[in-house]
């Protein structure tokens, strides 16, 4: 692996930094999204049964779908995470980057080809005991609807050996979509499911396939739809292949 091509930033996974993390979450970051969004948890002792590091995959709404997975992780999880995110997004602007990474560990992805080195250090942070949360349609939607899901968890689970949980973030299109600057007040809810493992017939394609359709079943009727493939097309390249 080329590591000069990956920007690590180490210094966000310090001893010292998760402990700053930690308390800016719940002193200003958490306080500030229930300022405008009443978020509720659903089954999240699904969690219970992990004994080891995970890939979360969630439905990607709103640019606020970190710190909502954030909060809705128990701490075991949340404070041993990293937050994939397009390198192209909150990484164009560098005081935007630190405070993605200072806030949720955010860790860059580039669009339109390169992210190989980087799949290949997230496999190093999971087989280190940390998970990642990853939105595995690589971008925004615009209807609300679930787009297809690319195959980068896969990928990481699969050769790493650990397990995907599936999420589904129910909500946040009405608080705060792609297109609105300000967000508006609603009620937000984050369902797991039960973490999923590769069954011995599962190559990368068909266990991406099974987690996007746990993700659909935890959305229920709202699962059903998919969003269009040009729908985002301005957002630039999907960066999970």
């Amino acid at each position: 692996m080329d590591n000069q091509a990956v920007n690590t930033a180490l210094w966000a996974r310090t001893k010292g930094m998760r402990r700053m993390r930690a308390a800016l979450q719940s002193s200003l970051l958490f306080p500030a999204l229930s300022s405008f969004c009443r978020l509720t948890v659903r089954d999240r002792e699904q969690l219970s049964e992990l004994s080891g590091p995970a890939v979360f995959v969630a439905n990607h709404v709103s640019a606020l779908d970190a710190v909502v997975m954030a909060e809705a992780l128990p701490p075991r999880y949340r404070h041993r995470s990293v937050v994939v995110a397009a390198a192209d997004s909150i990484f164009k602007r560098k005081w935007e980057a630190r405070l993605a990474q200072v806030t949720v560990d955010a860790f860059p992805i580039p669009r339109g080809g390169g992210a190989r080195p980087h799949l290949e250090y997230l496999k190093g942070l999971l087989q280190s005991n940390w998970s990642v949360i990853i939105f595995p349609e690589g971008r925004l939607t615009v209807t609300g609807a679930i787009g297809t899901f690319r195959k980068g968890g896969a990928i990481l689970a699969m050769d790493v050996g650990v397990p995907i949980v599936p999420a589904y973030v129910d909500g946040m299109y009405e608080v705060m979509p792609r297109f609105r600057r300000v967000p508006r007040p609603g009620h937000v809810t984050v369902t797991f499911g039960a973490p999923l493992l590769a069954e011995p017939h599962d190559d990368y394609d068909t266990f991406i396939a099974r987690v996007e359709s746990s993700v659909r079943a935890l959305a229920g009727p709202k699962g059903i739809e998919v969003e269009p493939p040009g729908a985002s097309r301005s957002e630039g390249p999907n960066y999970w292949y």
